[in-house]
Parts: C-alpha cells; structure tokens; sequence
C-alpha cells in the first residue's frame, strides 16, 4: 500500500497509461468483435470470449495467489454487478454486429461519462481545474474521433438497430465499470477482477444452456462455425481481459475518473485500424478529435 501511495504521488502519469493499455485492450477487442460477430453471431462470440478470460485470469490467480481475503466485502457488489456485466457484453456484441460502426461508436464511447461522475460523486474524488479540462476533452475527443457526421446522420435517420443496442450497453457498462473500479480499491484488483469474472461468465453459461436447450427442442438446425472465426473470438477475449486489468489496476492505484477517462480513447483502434489496413480516409471533425485526445492526455500527465 506505501509503495501504491508513493508511486501515485511520483509518477501521476502511470495512472493515465493504465487507462491508455485498457483503451488499446478494449479498442482491438471491440475491432475484433464486430468481425467476429458478423461471421459466427454476437452470441457465440460473447461466450467463447468470457469464458477465455474467466480460464485466463483464474490461471494468473493460481500463479500470482493475491490475497482473496477481501472477497466477502465487495462480493455482494459484484454479484449483481456480473448481471450488468453480462447484459452490457450481449448488447455490445450485437451493437457491433448490427453496425454501423458510425452511429454504434460515438454512442459507446460516451460510457465514461457515467463512472467519472459517480466517482466524484460517491467515491469523493476530487478533480482540479486542469484534471477536470483533460476529462472533459478526452472523452469528448474520443467520441469525435469515431463520428462521421455524414454517416452518422444518414444512421440517425434509418434508426439502425445498433443504435439501441449501443445506448443501452453504454448505460450498463458505465455502472458496471465504476463498480469494478470501486471493487479494485476495496480488495485489490485481481482478486475482484477474478470473483466478478467468474460471476459473469457464470451467468453466460446458464444463458447459453438455456438457448441451446431451447433450439435444441425447437428441433432448429446450427450453422457451420469456422475454426478461424472461434480463434477470432477467443482473441477477443484476450485483449478484453488485458484491457481489463490494465483499468482495475489503474483503478486501485490511482484516481477512477483518470483512468476512466483516459481509457475511453479506445475508438482510435478502429480509425487507425481502418486507416491503416482498409485504407480508410478520416473525416476531418476525426482528425479534431485525435488532436483533442492527444491535448486531453497532455492535460491528465501534468495535471
């Protein structure tokens, strides 16, 4: 706990870096996802990578052995909270794969928003002038980064179904990501991490045993899945946990809204990624908003 101390004190950029690996976890994670779900359905790809993170991370606790004492405290936080989990997974899942990534993006990138508040609000986190002006530009670069205003209107206008999908996953994750930062300075952010994992994926399985039972006696036949398309969605779930533990451990640490805030740049995978591998030519107002990033993460390492 002294050297955690120390190290906030020192070194206040760590804080913003652990949300910066959490954004590129969740960033390629979400890339990854949208491909995955497009091939093999947002149900399968949610399943298979859950239960690769729960398999993972229950490995580095069998290897790191941290204390788990703290368990009973947060648990019956993080029990309800593994529904929320749950349910804000399916909806970014099938929000990705219903597209467009236009309208589903902004809207999830917005998700910070809710634990910054709440960590202020319940947590007494207080933030200075120049914190609070790197929040606030960050996560508003973040969102313009992913916004074509042309498609992005053309979307609003056909009411996409992504578009509900994104706003309700972006409620659920901001309370269930304020609740895992909570649980992370509470008792330590592996063993939390850990315990709320396997909750979750604990409800995707009895989900996915009921549909399957479901479709087993409707007597409806499953589609081929490719091997390459489940090595996809196991990646997802390997990237989505390393981000994940880059935010509880930045979380317990350091300040949640920092670390919230700098985590919401994770849009910026999918542009350079279409940048770089589809050719892709940002719009201008996503060119402002990579400068805004950039300004707002300047902003949160001197503050």
């Amino acid at each position: 706990e002294g050297r955690d101390r120390l190290a906030r004190r020192a070194l206040p950029e760590r804080r913003v870096i652990y949300g910066l690996v959490a954004a590129l976890g969740w960033g390629l994670s979400d890339l990854w996802a949208a491909i995955s779900g497009r091939r093999i359905g947002s149900g399968r790809t949610v399943v298979v990578a859950q239960v690769t993170a729960a398999i993972l991370v229950s490995l580095l606790v069998l290897v790191v052995r941290p204390d788990l004492s703290g368990i009973p405290t947060v648990a019956p936080w993080l029990v309800p909270n593994a529904f929320l989990g749950a349910a804000a997974f399916a909806t970014l899942y099938k929000g990705l794969q219903l597209g467009p990534i236009a309208v589903v993006s902004p809207v999830l990138a917005s998700y910070a928003v809710v634990p910054v508040l709440l960590s202020v609000v319940l947590l007494g986190e207080t933030l200075g002038g120049v914190e609070l002006a790197g929040v606030v530009v960050t996560i508003a670069g973040a969102a313009l980064t992913s916004t074509d205003p042309k498609a992005l209107r053309a979307g609003t206008r056909s009411k996409p179904a992504g578009l509900s999908w994104a706003i309700a996953s972006t409620l659920l994750f901001g309370v269930a990501t304020y609740v895992t930062g909570w649980a992370a300075k509470e008792a330590g952010f592996l063993p939390s991490l850990w315990f709320g994992r396997l909750t979750m994926t604990s409800v995707f399985l009895v989900a996915a045993l009921v549909l399957w039972l479901r479709s087993r006696a409707a007597g409806r036949a499953r589609d081929h899945v490719p091997w390459s398309m489940l090595r996809l969605a196991v990646m997802v779930g390997v990237v989505e946990l390393v981000g994940t533990i880059s935010y509880a451990r930045g979380a317990e640490v350091g300040l949640v809204s920092i670390v919230t805030a700098a985590s919401a740049t994770y849009p910026l995978i999918p542009v350079l990624g279409g940048v770089v591998l589809l050719h892709e030519r940002p719009v201008p107002t996503q060119y402002l908003g990579i400068a805004m990033v950039i300004g707002g993460l300047v902003l949160l390492g001197v503050a």
